[in-house]
C-alpha cells in the first residue's frame, strides 16, 4: 500500500476513534454549536422504542433552541466523555433501557436467547439487585441453569460494570443513584422483553 494512503487510512482510524463515525452528521452539528458557544441546559430521550433520537435544549445568549440528535454509539460515547446527563433519573433510566437492550442483543447472539433468558433468571435474584430481582423471578425459561449459562455469566457481568461504570465515573452519579438507575432500566428491559417474547413477568414499576 503505498505511504500516502497509509497516512490517510490511520488519520482516519484516529479521528474516528476521538470523534466517532464521520456520517455522524448530527453530532458534529451538535460539537459546531457547542463550539461557538452553545450550552445544553437538558437532553430529553424520546420514540425510545421505535427510533430513539435525543432531544437536547441548548441555550445560546440566553435564547434557547431545540436540537434533535438520533441515537448511535457515536452520540453515546460522546455524551459519556462529556458527561452529559439526561434531564431527570427517570430519562437516564430509559437511556439505559437502550443500551442494555444493544448489549443484551449482542449477548443474546453469542450465547443464544435462551441461555441470555435462563441466566436472567438465575443470576440477578442471585445479585440481590432488588427491582430487576424481582421481574426476574416470574420470567419462565426453556431451559434449567447449566454450565453453559454459568460460563455466560461472567460476560453479563461485564455489561453491567461497564454500564455502572458509566452511571458513576463518567455521568458522576453517586453509588446509590448509580445501583438505583441501573437496577430500574434492568427490570424494565426484562419487562418489554418478557412481553416480547411471550414470557411472564410481572411489570417492574
Amino acid at each position: 500500500m503505498e505511504p500516502s494512503r497509509m497516512t490517510r487510512d490511520w488519520n482516519s482510524l484516529i479521528r474516528y476513534a476521538l470523534e466517532g463515525e464521520e456520517a455522524e452528521p448530527f453530532l458534529r452539528l451538535l460539537k459546531a454549536r457547542l463550539r461557538t458557544g452553545s450550552q445544553v441546559v437538558s437532553v430529553r430521550l424520546e420514540n425510545a422504542a421505535v427510533k430513539p433520537e435525543y432531544v437536547l435544549i441548548l441555550s445560546l445568549h440566553k435564547q434557547l433552541s431545540e436540537m434533535r440528535v438520533p441515537h448511535s454509539e457515536a452520540f453515546t460515547g460522546w455524551s459519556f466523555d462529556t458527561g452529559m446527563r439526561m434531564a431527570d433519573e427517570q430519562q437516564e433510566q430509559a437511556r439505559f433501557v437502550l443500551l442494555l437492550g444493544e448489549h443484551f442483543a449482542a449477548l443474546a447472539r453469542d450465547v443464544g436467547p435462551d441461555v441470555l433468558m435462563a441466566l436472567l433468571s438465575d443470576h440477578l435474584p442471585a445479585m440481590g439487585a432488588p427491582r430487576s430481582s424481582e421481574a426476574a423471578r416470574h420470567l419462565r425459561t426453556s431451559r434449567h441453569v447449566d454450565s453453559v449459562v454459568r460460563r455466560a455469566a461472567e460476560k453479563l457481568d461485564l455489561v453491567l460494570v461497564g454500564l455502572a461504570r458509566a452511571l458513576g465515573r463518567s455521568l458522576k452519579y453517586d453509588e446509590a443513584t448509580t445501583g438505583r438507575i441501573l437496577d430500574g432500566a434492568l427490570a424494565q428491559w426484562i419487562f418489554q422483553s418478557s412481553r416480547t417474547r411471550g414470557l411472564d413477568a410481572s411489570h417492574p414499576l
